[in-house]
């Protein structure tokens, strides 16, 4: 796998969920993952839409308590964290990811959002 997109920013909650604050996590490259239609809609059915996946390197400290920003510049939860190994043998983590609809604050490095 070529780990050619990114940044892809990871953030976690900055206090209760009900504050609407993320605070920067990490930052990854990445491989977009295709969902495909089927993979779509048993997500749907299944009450968590998967709206898209990523891949990269490593990442055993992500789980599906965290937010992404990929290159689109869109907010997404995680849904899931897979961690496997990829088509070279190397350690990977696979993130589905649903496009999240609530608005929250974005604080970077440094505190100012």
């Amino acid at each position: 796998m070529i780990y050619d997109h990114g940044p892809l920013t990871v953030y976690e909650r900055d206090g209760a969920p009900a504050d609407g604050r993320l605070k920067k996590h990490s930052e990854h490259y990445y491989a977009p993952l295709t969902v495909y239609h089927r993979r779509f809609w048993e997500s749907v059915q299944a009450g968590d839409r998967v709206d898209t996946m990523v891949q990269l390197p490593f990442g055993e400290d992500l789980n599906a308590d965290l937010f992404v920003v990929p290159e689109d510049g869109l907010l997404y939860r995680v849904n899931q964290a897979q961690l496997t190994d990829d088509d070279n043998g190397l350690r990977c983590c696979v993130l589905s990811l649903h496009r999240e609809e609530r608005n929250y604050e974005l604080i970077r490095s440094g505190g100012d959002a």
